[in-house]
């Protein structure tokens, strides 16, 4: 008598909040892709919504990297009288809605989660115009107006959940595999009232890290704010997180399919 079979484990990639240390996550992303790990779910928050929504549509790590680089998305209108914000992000809608569409008609499920700013709770968006529900997650409160989404003025998901694991624990995920590259407090020098703000908001943050990391299957923390300060390129960060990916391979092999590479397969991370 044949044996049932036993049912795949559904596993997910949670990318983390980190603004520009999200360069990280293109390293990732690349290292996956070459290592053969497919997720059944990306879930993310803030640039880690970004990047997860371009590898959820399809894009491969090179366009992914090329967009991350392209400085015109991360200007911000600000031809307008502030009212809720500096700026709105409307150069990153229109990108994802170009190469993302509707984040239901995704190949790969996606989840991102932004904060209400009535409420202080995190929502998790799974439907809708890819652009608004990013824009929604990475509106980094004073510096980005809110995002309008079904009525509710939605904010930086980082303020609620950095590290999205609960949102894809509830997107059907058995097996959670966290990408932390948030900015540590220490890293910043607080000179003026805006570094006030935001040293503020980098102690909440790694705070609810620290708290909701611990949910995760398996977590990858990366410090790469010293190699930002070293590589005006930023390649260095992106090859950061490739290499903490191989680094961990062997915890991580057992999500990926049978036939997924061995590190010692790859070849070289890409050229600056």
């Amino acid at each position: 008598m044949q044996a049932p079979a036993v049912p795949r484990l559904t596993v997910a990639v949670c990318l983390g909040s980190g603004s520009l240390h999200g360069l990280a996550h293109v390293g990732v992303i690349r290292a996956f892709h070459r290592l053969g790990l497919r997720p059944d779910v990306i879930a993310g928050t803030s640039v880690g919504a970004i990047a997860g929504v371009l590898w959820a549509a399809g894009l491969d790590p090179d366009a992914i990297e090329d967009l991350a680089r392209d400085p015109s998305w991360r200007q911000v209108n600000r031809l307008r009288w502030p009212r809720l914000g500096l700026g709105r992000l409307d150069q990153l809608e229109a990108l994802i809605d170009r190469h993302a569409g509707r984040i239901e008609s995704l190949p790969t499920r996606f989840v991102a989660v932004a904060t209400d700013l009535a409420s202080g709770r995190a929502v998790t968006l799974d439907r809708g115009r890819a652009g608004a529900v990013v824009a929604a997650s990475a509106a980094v409160p004073l510096r980005f107006e809110p995002v309008d989404i079904d009525g509710r003025l939605l904010v930086d998901g980082a303020l609620s959940a950095p590290i999205p694991v609960d949102a894809a624990r509830a997107a059907g995920a058995d097996i959670t595999l966290a990408v932390d590259v948030a900015y540590r407090p220490h890293e910043a020098p607080v000179s003026g009232l805006m570094d006030v703000a935001f040293q503020s908001m980098h102690i909440l943050v790694n705070r609810l890290i620290d708290e909701q990391i611990k949910r995760a299957t398996h977590a990858i923390r990366l410090d790469v704010h010293a190699l930002i300060e070293q590589d005006a390129s930023m390649q260095s960060v992106i090859v950061a997180g490739e290499q903490a990916v191989v680094d961990r391979w062997a915890a991580l092999r057992p999500f990926a399919p049978p036939a997924a590479a061995s590190p010692c397969h790859e070849g070289p991370p890409r050229a600056p």
